[in-house]
C-alpha cells in the first residue's frame, strides 16, 4: 500500500518537489472529496447508532477505499509532505477556530477554575503520568526515551469530546459536565499542540538532549501565553475593522481570513503556537460578535463554521483511514494497549484526584461521583490527536510507532467510550434525582 511513509519524490519523472507535491495532493483530492459525501450520507443513519459513530465509519470506508484503489495498482497520492502540511496549515486551524467561535464565553466564565485547571496543568499531569505508564509498559519499544514517551503523551491526553456533546445534548443534570468537557476540549487543544509542536521540533531536529527542562518549560509559557494575546489582539482588531461592515455574508467571510491570518502571524513571523493564537482569535471575534451583532447574523457564521467544521473533520478521518496498514496493528498492537492504559488511567487520576477535589473549593459547585465518572470516560480523543499524529515528522526516529500507538488509542477512544455515555448520563440523571428527594 502507498502510504504516507513513502517521501521519495518521482525524480525519474523530471518532476521537481513542488512539482510532485501538487501532484499527490491533486490525486489526493478526490477522496478528500469522497470522504465529504460520505459523510454527508451516513451523518443522519449513525446519528441514531450509539455503537457505531461517524468518525469510524469514515476511517473505515477511507481504509476500503485505498485497499480497492491500491489493489488496482493505482497511486492514492499520500505522501507525508503533503499530509504534513494539509492537516497542520487547513485542517487543524478550521477545527480549533470552529470550536472557537461556537463556545458560550459564559460558561467558560461560570466554570473558569475547573476548565482552567483540567486544560492546563492537571494536563500537563497527565502527560507526565501517561509517560511515566508509557516508559513502564514500553519502555525497550520506544527505546527507553522520555522524549519519545512525553510526545506520545502530549498527544493521547488531550480530550476531543464535541462529537460526544452533539449527541447526549446539553440539557439536564449531565449539562454541566457535557459542558465542562467542551471547554476544557476547546482549551486543551490549545495546550497539547502547542506541546507537540515543540517536542516534535526539539526531536526531529535533535536539539532534545541539548535543552534542560527549565528551558523547555519556558519556551513553552512564551508560545503559550504570547500566542493567546496576540490571537486576542488579532481577534479584537479584525472584530473593529469588519463593524462597519452591516453583511452577514462579508462578516463571516472575514472570520475565515481571521482563522489563517492569526494563525500564519503566530506560527510564520513571530514563532509562537499558531493553533493557539487561532484559538485566541476565535474566542475573542465570538464573544465581540455576540454583543454587536444581531442574532440571525450570528447564527448565520456559526452554522457556516459548524459547515467548515464538518467538512475538515469528514476529510481528516477518511485520510486517516486511508494511511492505516494492517502492520501497524500486527506490529505495534502492544504498544496501541499501553497507549490506551496510560490515556485511561492518567484521565481517572486528574479527575478523581485533581477535578473532584477542586470542584469542592468555596464558590465551586462540587462534582458528584457519577459525574466524576462522565467527566472520565466522556473525555474521548478524536480529532486533534489524529491530526497531529498525521503531521508528525518523519525525521523523528520512531515516528511510526508514535503514529500507530496515538491511532490506536483515538480508534479504541471513538469506538468503546461513545456508548457509555448515554449509561453515564442515566446514572448522573439518577443522582441527579436522588439528591432533590433528599434536599425536600
Amino acid at each position: 500500500m502507498v502510504s504516507m511513509a513513502a517521501v521519495d519524490y518521482a525524480g525519474n519523472q523530471g518532476y521537481t518537489p513542488a512539482q510532485e507535491t501538487a501532484s499527490m495532493f491533486a490525486t489526493l483530492l478526490p477522496f478528500m472529496m469522497f470522504g465529504i459525501l460520505l459523510a454527508a450520507v451516513l451523518n443522519r443513519a449513525l446519528a441514531r447508532q450509539a455503537w457505531l459513530s461517524l468518525p469510524v465509519a469514515l476511517v473505515i470506508c477511507g481504509f476500503i477505499s485505498s485497499e480497492i484503489w491500491v489493489g488496482f495498482g493505482l497511486d492514492t497520492g499520500l505522501r507525508w509532505q503533503v499530509l504534513s502540511d494539509l492537516v497542520f496549515y487547513l485542517l487543524l486551524p478550521i477545527l480549533v477556530f470552529e470550536s472557537a467561535i461556537n463556545t458560550d464565553i459564559r460558561m467558560l466564565r461560570r466554570e473558569a477554575i475547573l476548565i482552567g485547571a483540567l486544560a492546563i496543568p492537571l494536563l500537563l499531569a497527565a502527560v507526565g503520568i501517561a509517560a511515566m505508564l508509557m516508559m513502564h509498559l514500553m519502555g525497550a519499544t520506544l527505546g527507553y526515551d522520555w522524549a519519545i514517551a512525553l510526545l506520545i503523551a502530549s498527544m493521547i491526553c488531550a480530550t476531543d469530546p464535541a462529537a460526544i456533546a452533539t449527541v447526549a445534548g446539553a440539557e439536564g443534570p449531565g449539562g454541566r459536565t457535557l459542558n465542562l468537557l467542551e471547554g476544557e476540549s476547546l482549551i486543551n487543544d490549545g495546550t497539547t499542540i502547542a506541546l507537540f509542536v515543540l517536542l516534535s521540533g526539539l526531536l526531529s531536529t535533535g536539539a532534545m538532549s541539548e535543552v534542560g527542562f527549565v528551558n523547555i518549560a519556558g519556551r513553552f509559557l512564551v508560545t503559550l501565553l504570547g500566542a493567546a494575546v496576540i490571537g486576542a489582539l488579532l481577534g479584537w482588531l479584525f472584530d473593529w475593522v469588519i463593524a462597519p461592515a452591516n453583511d452577514k455574508v462579508v462578516v463571516t467571510a472575514s472570520t475565515l481570513v481571521l482563522a489563517f491570518t492569526s494563525f500564519w502571524v503566530a506560527e510564520h513571523l513571530l514563532g509562537l503556537s499558531g493553533v493557539v493564537a487561532t484559538l485566541g482569535a476565535g474566542l475573542t471575534v465570538a464573544w465581540r460578535q455576540r454583543r454587536e451583532r444581531s442574532d440571525d447574523d450570528i447564527a448565520f457564521a456559526f452554522d457556516a463554521w459548524r459547515l467548515f467544521g464538518f467538512c475538515a473533520s469528514a476529510m481528516l478521518f477518511f485520510v486517516v483511514g486511508m494511511s492505516i496498514t494492517l502492520r501497524m496493528f500486527q506490529d505495534y498492537w502492544l504498544a496501541m494497549l499501553a497507549g490506551v492504559v496510560a490515556a485511561i488511567v492518567s484521565r481517572a487520576i486528574i479527575v478523581f484526584l485533581g477535578a473532584g477535589p477542586l470542584s469542592r473549593l468555596p464558590g465551586s459547585q462540587p462534582l458528584a461521583l457519577p459525574e466524576q465518572n462522565l467527566l472520565w470516560l466522556g473525555g474521548i480523543r478524536g480529532a486533534v490527536a489524529i491530526a497531529l499524529a498525521l503531521s508528525l515528522s518523519v525525521d523523528i526516529e520512531g515516528w511510526y510507532v508514535v503514529q500507530s500507538t496515538v491511532y490506536g488509542v483515538a480508534l479504541f477512544s471513538l469506538v468503546f467510550q461513545p456508548p457509555l455515555v448515554p449509561r453515564l448520563l442515566a446514572s448522573v440523571d439518577v443522582n441527579h434525582r436522588d439528591s432533590d428527594k433528599y434536599d425536600r
